[in-house]
């Protein structure tokens, strides 16, 4: 820019004006403040990683191992399938966070509402500067001064404004986003849906091991106890050589395997409680009962399944919880190709404000202002044809993915329906396996010494009966595990949502209605087959075409 010749600064060189404002001590001072403030943010910039020290790990952990029993009742008696299911409906910390990921997509979808609402904000301030916003006009026509220094502006003054706008745009583009929101809170909910009937079913198999451990340890002891005296006799007959050694050393071999049965039987008996103490979250090694029903009880009323595998089929690909995800998420795809689409419409932003200013040069110190503003962003119009294929793209994959799932759903329900009749022939069977090797030890027992056999014999029979036992309690857990794995296949809940919650003893009872229902094979509700379509009679001239066609080579008349 050209200085006039008549203005006051022409006078001095440039380069001395500049040493000149450098030397001026405020100058140097603001320098140097200017100089450490950049310091300070660099240093404040500059972030190390800090492990978290082993003593704080150790709190930390004494601090959770507090919190993961408290605030849940003990047990108090014996626990039964039903209470079971309650206390991992309540304290489970699986189904806790699935339930606190739900809430939390609730939460967001509240906050998306909030997105919708119009911009009102308020602003305030304080201003000030050590000498007064002097300045001065030059003419553009003569370049001469045309007006003297003069102040229109206190060194000291207040402001404030409360300003409202509303973007159009924005606002279509959030009401988008919080469909989309809805849609993933629903989501959150099919997914707690999957959680709850996983872990049902998982409880269900649980209690049945530990009830078959609770029912059969107490026998394997004293089997093991005496197979362990008739090895020590049998070392003692070998030593003083009493029986022929290959003789002795078969009985020895047949009794060490039978003690090996026993002794893996029993361990596979032992973590069963552990297991079911997990899933109610009760600590692992809690010493407590299991309600068991009676050994003659019957403890499956479960008949042949007569539904037809068509009407679960239909049901599951209305009712599975994957699947509504994908048609949730559909919609979440669309919506996105909505908001697309709405942004490539003008923007309208509608303003206005309210302001005070203290600046006593000014004659009205608080006014209103009202205004609109338009916007176009004409660039996105170059890339919105990418930007819409992108996102019907992204729905057809979508749709194909539940169409996969699909298949796979169908083949889930076949297969568990298939895997459920052939798990009640396996319980029947092992049910009359066991009635007989029952009626076995009892004949042997009632022998007397005259029918006794030897003690390996015995020890086979003891080990035969308690096999056969665990055998039909094995099939009666396989047999609770298919009938929940069909609940499951078809998208049934065995425990209604609205009966997830409350105190225990109310929801213990209200889930041992609804656990019978199951057992029994119920499945309610289950939609009705459409009918097939009918077949459409040809035309008249379709028919004389059909007619007069010559008939194919090697056809018979």
């Amino acid at each position: 820019m050209m200085i006039p010749s008549s203005h006051p600064f022409q006078r001095f060189p440039v380069s001395a004006m500049q040493n000149s404002f450098l030397r001026r001590p405020a100058v140097r001072r603001l320098r140097w403040l200017l100089s450490g403030a950049a310091l300070l943010a660099l240093g404040a910039c500059s972030v190390a990683p800090k492990p978290i020290l082993d003593a704080e790990h150790l709190d930390r952990a004494k601090s959770d191992y507090a919190v993961l029993f408290s605030d849940q009742p003990p047990l108090s008696g014996p626990l039964s399938l039903h209470e079971a299911v309650a206390r991992a409906l309540k304290f489970n910390f699986d189904k806790r966070l699935a339930m606190m990921e739900t809430v939390l997509q609730e939460r967001q979808l509240d906050l998306s509402t909030y997105n919708m609402l119009p911009r009102l904000a308020a602003d305030a301030g304080y201003t000030t500067r050590n000498n007064d916003a002097a300045s001065s006009s030059f003419s553009v026509l003569t370049g001469r001064q045309s007006l003297e220094p003069s102040v229109s502006q206190d060194r000291q003054r207040w402001t404030a404004d409360l300003a409202f706008s509303w973007n159009l745009l924005d606002f279509g583009v959030s009401y988008f986003q919080a469909k989309q929101q809805a849609d993933r809170a629903m989501i959150a909910v099919e997914r707690k849906r999957r959680v709850v009937n996983n872990m049902i079913k998982e409880v269900r198999a649980a209690y049945w091991r530990a009830a078959t451990a609770q029912r059969l340890l107490p026998k394997i002891d004293p089997i093991l106890a005496e197979a362990e005296k008739a090895r020590a006799a049998s070392l003692e007959i070998e030593k003083q050589q009493l029986q022929p050694v290959v003789e002795t050393l078969e009985y020895q071999k047949n009794l060490l395997q039978v003690v090996g049965q026993l002794k893996r039987l029993k361990s596979d008996l032992t973590v069963a409680k552990a297991q079911l103490a997990a899933l109610i979250n009760v600590p692992p090694l809690s010493d407590y009962t299991l309600d068991v029903p009676k050994a003659d009880a019957p403890a499956m009323n479960l008949k042949k399944l007569t539904v037809a595998p068509a009407r679960l089929e239909l049901a599951a690909l209305a009712s599975r919880p994957e699947l509504r995800e994908e048609a949730y998420q559909a919609r979440v795809d669309r919506n996105s190709l909505y908001k697309e689409l709405i942004k490539l419409l003008p923007g309208a932003t509608l303003l206005g404000s309210l302001n005070y200013d203290s600046n006593s040069y000014l004659k009205n110190q608080v006014w209103a202002e009202a205004g609109f503003r338009a916007t176009w962003n004409l660039v996105g119009l170059i890339s919105a044809p990418a930007t819409i294929a992108a996102s019907e793209a992204q729905e057809e994959v979508t749709r194909t993915r539940r169409l996969a799932l699909s298949v796979a759903v169908l083949t889930q329900v076949n297969i568990s329906y298939q895997q459920l009749d052939r798990a009640l022939e396996v319980y029947e069977t092992a049910d009359a396996v066991e009635s007989i090797e029952t009626r076995i030890m009892k004949a042997v027992n009632d022998g007397g010494a005259l029918e006794a056999r030897s003690d390996l014999d015995r020890i086979r029979r003891s080990l035969s009966a308690i096999s056969a036992e665990l055998e039909r309690d094995r099939a009666l857990a396989e047999l609770q595990t298919a009938l929940a794995s069909l609940y499951i296949s078809v998208g049934m809940d065995p425990i209604p949502a609205s009966l997830e919650i409350g105190p225990l003893p109310a929801l213990t009872v209200a889930i041992k209605d609804a656990l019978a229902q199951v057992d029994s094979g119920a499945f309610p509700n289950l939609p009705e087959l459409p009918e097939p379509p009918k077949p459409v009679a040809a035309e008249p001239e379709a028919q004389a075409e059909m007619a007069a066609a010559p008939a194919p080579a090697g056809a018979v008349p």
